[in-house]
């Protein structure tokens, strides 16, 4: 009985994640941040701005995950649920308010820690490679809790070995950064369009009356 109810969840988390509207949506919010780090460098160091930057990108992480979960959600129902049926990725763990405050919490902290070790360090050149393992470890746990949808290994493959290459490239953090985000959003985004395609392909919407 476990194992059907084990099965029943992957099922349902491959529903979920099958259209590539996921993809697309939180490729959009890794160009948001490319083009964040760029702005970032590109600012005068005599500026007081870079400094709001760094702040700011606790709430651009926060409002950039609660804005991407809302844009996925309305997509999919003018486009997947009117097709193939409702079905909602609902994570038991997050579902209460004072979970949710605490997971963007420590997003929040998170991000304030890497700033403040970066300019402990003196350097951010290893955030790219730490990230590129933080993401590719979140896309293989998709691939292994969504039925095998292999895609989503070629995206963990792809944000590693980005990750490592951009932070032995020489290049500033900054650079180096936005590269990454740019890098991965545009490949989330092409992955995910190619899916929603071949789904709208494989699914028409129901012609009206059909059933009359």
């Amino acid at each position: 009985m476990e194992q059907d109810f084990v099965e029943i969840k992957q099922r349902v988390r491959h529903y979920w994640f099958k259209d590539g509207i996921g993809e697309i949506a939180v490729g959009g919010l890794l160009i948001v941040l490319a083009i964040y780090f760029m702005a970032h460098r590109a600012l005068p160091p005599v500026s007081n701005a870079p400094l709001y930057l760094d702040f700011g990108l606790a709430f651009i992480f926060i409002l950039g995950v609660a804005f991407t979960r809302k844009l996925i959600l309305i997509f999919k129902t003018h486009i997947t649920y009117p097709r193939t049926g409702y079905v909602e990725y609902h994570m038991e763990n997050i579902s209460s308010l004072p979970a949710r405050i605490a997971i963007f919490a420590s997003i929040g902290i998170f991000v304030l820690l890497l700033i403040l070790i970066g300019r402990w360090v003196g350097s951010f050149q290893w955030v790219p490679a730490l990230l590129g393992v933080l993401m590719g470890g979140i896309a293989y746990g998709v691939y292994k809790t969504t039925a095998n949808l292999h895609r989503f290994n070629y995206h963990a493959v792809l944000s590693v070995v980005a990750g490592f290459g951009f932070s032995i490239s020489g290049l500033p953090p900054q650079y180096g950064l936005s590269l990454y985000y740019l890098l991965l959003g545009l490949w989330l985004i092409g992955c995910g369009s190619h899916m929603l395609k071949k789904y709208l392909q494989e699914n028409p919407l129901p012609e009206a009356g059909g059933d009359e």
